[in-house]
């Protein structure tokens, strides 16, 4: 069981330094930080609860920890800013002690380091599960911010990197008896990579008209941002893109192939809508960045999002996506 003065006392020693943007950090009843006044602060909090976001025993405590603040620094990148601070709240249960504790401090740390964030404070508590709560900041100017609103009818579909490997290399952690041979796909879950540098990009150029990061299913997400303009939007499943080792190991899942790639989410990859005219530029910043960039569909004057199976015709899709308190 941890103690909460011990936690705050090595919080505080590990996490002592602050920048220059940062006029008071950790240790006062509030962080102080300073902005540039030309630009917008961008602010979003997710969070990470046990046996709803992650199974404790399928994840380390320094996974856990760079898994929280990547899925939080997304939503700044989906709008096109970068993320500067982060504060983070987290509630342990009786289960977890002091060892567990440093684990998490240690993947806080090298995940501050890795996306260039700062952590400016946060809070403790006790809780019948753990949980990890990350509030990020960010910055952007205000004629580059991108939204989800904004997809015009003509307008093409996008999306980044491939499909489905989170929701597949879940399966395959809670599968046992799968053995070795999956960690492309089990990283994928483990260690999202949230995709900053594409979305500074495609902002900066203004080549997106609408913007999301891919969390809860490439569907309900693309749903999200029609809804917004409402408007529709029409992909064809045979232009998803997938990975290598997601098509070599679907199969023990899925019949048709289909299921994680369209509704499994937790990818963080970028979904964007964009004007025809516009493709070939994507095409340089795909190339310019290696990160792959797919055109899956366009968008429709009809307020609704459908999906073309390989014959062309609409595909009836059992699950849309992750929904939170779904009965």
């Amino acid at each position: 069981m941890i103690d909460e003065l011990s936690a705050l006392r090595r919080i505080e020693e590990r996490f002592h330094k602050a920048s220059k943007g940062v006029e008071l950090g950790i240790g006062d009843d509030a962080a102080a930080v300073r902005f540039d006044t030309d630009k917008l602060v961008l602010a979003t909090t997710d969070s990470q609860v046990e046996d709803v976001h992650f199974v404790k025993s399928l994840i380390s405590p320094a996974e856990l920890a760079r898994k929280a603040v990547a899925v939080s620094i997304s939503d700044v990148g989906a709008m096109g800013g970068v993320p500067r601070f982060i504060l983070a709240s987290v509630g342990f249960s009786e289960k977890e002690d002091e060892g567990y504790l440093d684990e998490l401090i240690s993947g806080f740390i090298s995940s501050l380091q890795e996306f260039k964030v700062e952590l400016i404070g946060g809070n403790l508590s006790s809780s019948n599960k753990l949980f990890l709560d990350i509030t990020a900041l960010g910055e952007v100017e205000p004629n580059l911010m991108v939204k989800r609103k904004g997809a015009n009818p003509g307008d093409l579909i996008f999306v980044s990197g491939t499909l489905g490997d989170s929701a597949l290399g879940l399966k395959i952690l809670q599968n046992k008896e799968m053995g070795d041979g999956y960690e492309f796909l089990i990283n994928r879950h483990l260690r999202p990579l949230p995709r900053l540098a594409l979305g500074r990009e495609l902002a900066v150029e203004q080549l997106a008209t609408s913007m999301i990061d891919v969390s809860d299913g490439l569907v309900l997400d693309l749903e999200r941002i029609t809804s917004q303009q409402g408007v529709g939007g029409r992909i064809e499943f045979v232009q998803i893109p997938t990975s290598k080792e997601y098509d070599e190991c679907i199969h023990q899942f899925s019949d048709d192939g289909s299921y994680p790639a369209l509704s499994g989410g937790e990818d963080y990859e970028l979904l964007f809508t964009s004007p025809p005219e516009r493709r070939g530029r994507i095409g340089e910043i795909s190339k310019n960045l290696n990160i792959r960039i797919t055109e899956i569909g366009y968008v429709t004057e009809d307020a609704v999002v459908q999906v073309l199976n390989k014959n062309a015709e609409e595909a009836s899709l059992r699950q849309r996506g992750f929904v939170h308190f779904n009965n």
